[in-house]
Protein backbone atom coordinates (compact mmCIF):
# COMPACT_ATOMS: atom_id res chain seq x y z
CA UNK A 1 0.00 0.00 0.00
CA UNK A 2 1.36 3.66 -1.13
CA UNK A 3 1.97 5.95 1.82
CA UNK A 4 0.62 9.25 2.46
CA UNK A 5 2.01 11.95 0.02
CA UNK A 6 5.05 13.73 0.92
CA UNK A 7 3.70 17.40 0.33
CA UNK A 8 6.74 18.51 2.33
CA UNK A 9 9.51 18.22 -0.44
CA UNK A 10 6.89 20.06 -2.80
CA UNK A 11 6.56 22.64 -0.23
CA UNK A 12 9.80 22.40 0.58
CA UNK A 13 10.77 23.18 -3.90
CA UNK A 14 7.48 26.43 -3.72
CA UNK A 15 9.05 27.64 -0.02
CA UNK A 16 11.97 29.46 -1.45
CA UNK A 17 11.39 32.81 -2.30
CA UNK A 18 13.19 33.06 -5.73
CA UNK A 19 11.92 29.73 -6.73
CA UNK A 20 8.51 31.27 -5.95
CA UNK A 21 9.04 34.31 -7.80
CA UNK A 22 9.89 31.83 -10.53
CA UNK A 23 6.82 30.15 -10.11
CA UNK A 24 4.94 33.37 -10.13
CA UNK A 25 6.05 34.22 -13.46
CA UNK A 26 5.38 30.90 -14.87
CA UNK A 27 1.93 31.63 -14.13
CA UNK A 28 1.40 33.74 -17.44
CA UNK A 29 1.50 30.37 -18.54
CA UNK A 30 4.38 30.79 -21.43
CA UNK A 31 7.90 28.77 -21.70
CA UNK A 32 11.14 31.85 -20.32
CA UNK A 33 14.44 30.66 -20.32
CA UNK A 34 16.33 29.83 -17.51
CA UNK A 35 18.23 33.97 -17.39
CA UNK A 36 14.19 35.44 -17.95
CA UNK A 37 13.46 34.32 -14.55
CA UNK A 38 17.00 34.97 -13.24
CA UNK A 39 16.20 38.56 -13.74
CA UNK A 40 12.91 37.76 -12.10
CA UNK A 41 13.75 36.54 -9.06
CA UNK A 42 16.85 38.97 -8.89
CA UNK A 43 19.61 36.19 -8.86
CA UNK A 44 22.31 35.24 -11.13
CA UNK A 45 21.75 32.90 -14.41
CA UNK A 46 23.60 30.12 -12.83
CA UNK A 47 21.72 30.42 -9.50
CA UNK A 48 18.54 30.11 -11.51
CA UNK A 49 19.42 27.10 -13.12
CA UNK A 50 19.80 25.30 -10.07
CA UNK A 51 16.48 26.54 -8.53
CA UNK A 52 15.12 25.37 -11.79
CA UNK A 53 16.50 22.07 -12.05
CA UNK A 54 15.23 21.52 -7.96
CA UNK A 55 11.66 22.60 -9.61
CA UNK A 56 11.76 20.20 -12.38
CA UNK A 57 12.45 17.09 -10.17
CA UNK A 58 10.14 18.20 -7.80
CA UNK A 59 7.74 17.90 -11.13
CA UNK A 60 6.86 21.85 -10.93
CA UNK A 61 8.47 22.82 -13.52
CA UNK A 62 9.12 21.00 -17.44
CA UNK A 63 11.65 22.18 -19.69
CA UNK A 64 11.94 22.01 -23.43
CA UNK A 65 14.78 22.66 -26.36
CA UNK A 66 14.19 25.21 -28.95
CA UNK A 67 17.52 25.45 -30.90
CA UNK A 68 19.92 26.69 -28.93
CA UNK A 69 17.36 27.94 -25.63
CA UNK A 70 15.65 25.84 -23.26
CA UNK A 71 12.91 27.18 -22.23
CA UNK A 72 10.52 26.60 -18.81
CA UNK A 73 7.02 26.26 -18.51
CA UNK A 74 4.59 25.23 -15.55
CA UNK A 75 4.19 21.17 -15.69
CA UNK A 76 0.61 21.62 -16.06
CA UNK A 77 -2.88 22.99 -15.09
CA UNK A 78 -2.72 21.41 -11.70
CA UNK A 79 0.54 22.95 -10.69
CA UNK A 80 -0.76 26.60 -11.72
CA UNK A 81 -4.10 26.03 -9.28
CA UNK A 82 -1.84 24.64 -7.01
CA UNK A 83 0.53 28.19 -7.23
CA UNK A 84 -2.95 30.17 -7.42
CA UNK A 85 -4.26 28.32 -4.24
CA UNK A 86 -1.00 29.28 -1.84
CA UNK A 87 -1.20 32.76 -3.72
CA UNK A 88 -4.93 33.00 -2.16
CA UNK A 89 -3.88 31.79 0.98
CA UNK A 90 -0.55 34.13 1.53
CA UNK A 91 0.11 37.61 3.05
CA UNK A 92 0.42 40.20 0.36
CA UNK A 93 4.44 40.01 1.02
CA UNK A 94 5.70 39.78 -2.88
CA UNK A 95 8.26 40.37 -4.73
CA UNK A 96 8.85 43.79 -5.54
CA UNK A 97 7.95 44.11 -9.08
CA UNK A 98 5.16 42.04 -8.51
CA UNK A 99 3.73 44.73 -5.77
CA UNK A 100 1.05 46.93 -7.02
CA UNK A 101 1.14 50.22 -7.50
CA UNK A 102 -1.33 52.29 -5.23
CA UNK A 103 -4.36 52.34 -5.25
CA UNK A 104 -4.51 49.44 -7.86
CA UNK A 105 -2.01 48.73 -9.35
CA UNK A 106 -1.80 46.69 -13.20
CA UNK A 107 -1.85 43.36 -11.24
CA UNK A 108 -4.91 43.84 -9.40
CA UNK A 109 -6.22 45.42 -12.85
CA UNK A 110 -5.39 42.43 -15.09
CA UNK A 111 -3.09 39.76 -15.66
CA UNK A 112 -2.40 36.14 -17.30
CA UNK A 113 -3.73 33.30 -15.10
CA UNK A 114 -1.60 30.42 -16.91
CA UNK A 115 -3.94 30.92 -19.98
CA UNK A 116 -6.86 32.99 -18.33
CA UNK A 117 -7.45 36.71 -17.72
CA UNK A 118 -7.32 37.63 -13.70
CA UNK A 119 -7.47 40.40 -11.87
CA UNK A 120 -10.42 42.71 -11.62
CA UNK A 121 -10.97 42.09 -15.73
CA UNK A 122 -11.19 38.82 -15.08
CA UNK A 123 -13.60 38.83 -12.34
CA UNK A 124 -15.81 41.61 -13.72
CA UNK A 125 -16.30 39.00 -17.31
CA UNK A 126 -16.85 36.27 -14.71
CA UNK A 127 -19.97 37.84 -13.15
CA UNK A 128 -21.41 39.28 -16.16
CA UNK A 129 -21.20 35.79 -17.80
CA UNK A 130 -23.01 33.92 -14.65
CA UNK A 131 -25.32 36.76 -14.14
CA UNK A 132 -26.59 36.42 -17.78
CA UNK A 133 -26.85 32.77 -18.11
CA UNK A 134 -24.04 31.72 -20.15
CA UNK A 135 -22.71 29.72 -17.33
CA UNK A 136 -23.28 28.79 -13.37
CA UNK A 137 -22.49 30.40 -10.31
CA UNK A 138 -19.87 28.33 -9.23
CA UNK A 139 -17.67 28.23 -5.85
CA UNK A 140 -13.93 27.96 -6.59
CA UNK A 141 -12.29 24.77 -7.99
CA UNK A 142 -15.96 23.72 -9.25
CA UNK A 143 -16.01 23.00 -12.98
CA UNK A 144 -19.61 23.46 -14.83
CA UNK A 145 -20.85 23.47 -18.44
CA UNK A 146 -21.25 26.32 -21.13
CA UNK A 147 -25.15 27.35 -21.20
CA UNK A 148 -24.91 29.43 -24.50
CA UNK A 149 -23.07 31.38 -26.57
CA UNK A 150 -25.43 33.91 -27.47
CA UNK A 151 -24.25 36.99 -25.35
CA UNK A 152 -22.84 40.39 -26.06
CA UNK A 153 -19.48 39.67 -25.08
CA UNK A 154 -18.85 36.43 -26.79
CA UNK A 155 -20.64 37.95 -30.35
CA UNK A 156 -18.24 41.24 -30.14
CA UNK A 157 -15.05 38.94 -29.86
CA UNK A 158 -16.74 36.69 -32.53
CA UNK A 159 -16.70 33.59 -29.62
CA UNK A 160 -18.80 31.02 -31.63
CA UNK A 161 -17.64 27.71 -29.76
CA UNK A 162 -14.62 26.96 -26.90
CA UNK A 163 -12.55 23.87 -27.02
CA UNK A 164 -9.42 22.72 -25.06
CA UNK A 165 -8.24 20.39 -23.02
CA UNK A 166 -9.75 19.72 -19.42
CA UNK A 167 -13.36 21.24 -18.30
CA UNK A 168 -15.41 23.58 -20.50
CA UNK A 169 -15.41 25.85 -17.31
CA UNK A 170 -13.89 26.44 -13.96
CA UNK A 171 -14.01 29.06 -11.33
CA UNK A 172 -10.34 29.96 -10.50
CA UNK A 173 -9.87 31.69 -7.31
CA UNK A 174 -8.59 35.06 -7.99
CA UNK A 175 -5.68 35.52 -5.03
CA UNK A 176 -6.16 39.32 -5.91
CA UNK A 177 -9.64 40.32 -5.11
CA UNK A 178 -11.08 36.79 -2.79
CA UNK A 179 -14.04 36.02 -5.64
CA UNK A 180 -13.27 33.82 -8.63
CA UNK A 181 -12.48 34.40 -12.37
CA UNK A 182 -13.29 31.79 -14.86
CA UNK A 183 -10.63 28.97 -16.10
CA UNK A 184 -11.03 26.29 -18.04
CA UNK A 185 -11.66 25.83 -21.85
CA UNK A 186 -13.83 29.69 -22.14
CA UNK A 187 -11.57 31.21 -20.11
CA UNK A 188 -8.51 30.25 -22.48
CA UNK A 189 -10.84 31.07 -25.29
CA UNK A 190 -11.83 34.52 -23.68
CA UNK A 191 -7.86 35.60 -23.09
CA UNK A 192 -6.63 34.40 -26.41
CA UNK A 193 -10.02 36.75 -28.14
CA UNK A 194 -9.24 39.37 -25.98
CA UNK A 195 -5.75 39.59 -27.12
CA UNK A 196 -6.24 38.90 -31.03
CA UNK A 197 -8.84 41.54 -31.12
CA UNK A 198 -6.59 44.23 -29.16
CA UNK A 199 -8.66 44.37 -26.18
CA UNK A 200 -5.74 43.92 -24.02
CA UNK A 201 -2.01 43.58 -24.70
CA UNK A 202 0.57 41.98 -22.76
CA UNK A 203 2.88 44.76 -20.90
CA UNK A 204 7.04 43.77 -22.01
CA UNK A 205 7.36 42.22 -18.38
CA UNK A 206 5.53 40.10 -16.14
CA UNK A 207 1.73 39.22 -16.04
CA UNK A 208 -0.07 42.37 -15.98
CA UNK A 209 -2.31 43.07 -19.24
CA UNK A 210 -2.85 46.37 -20.32
CA UNK A 211 -6.21 47.55 -21.56
CA UNK A 212 -6.22 49.43 -24.70
CA UNK A 213 -8.07 52.62 -25.90
CA UNK A 214 -10.06 49.88 -27.62
CA UNK A 215 -10.48 47.41 -24.99
CA UNK A 216 -11.88 50.37 -22.60
CA UNK A 217 -14.12 51.89 -25.60
CA UNK A 218 -15.51 48.04 -26.31
CA UNK A 219 -15.71 46.95 -22.55
CA UNK A 220 -17.84 50.21 -21.46
CA UNK A 221 -20.31 49.50 -24.37
CA UNK A 222 -21.03 46.37 -22.74
CA UNK A 223 -21.15 47.96 -19.24
CA UNK A 224 -17.89 46.85 -17.78
CA UNK A 225 -16.20 50.57 -18.40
Amino acid sequence: MPGEPDIATVAQAIGEPARAAMLLQLMDGDAHTARALATVAGIAPSTASSHLRRLRETGLVEVTDAGRRRLHRLAGPEVAQLVEALAALAPPRLPERFQPDPPAGPLLRARACYGHVAGQLGIDLAVMLRKDGVVDDLAPGETGAIRTFDHPLLAALDIVDSTGAGPAVRACLDWSHGTVHLAGALGATLMTALLDAGWVRRRPHGRALRITETGRRQLGELGLG
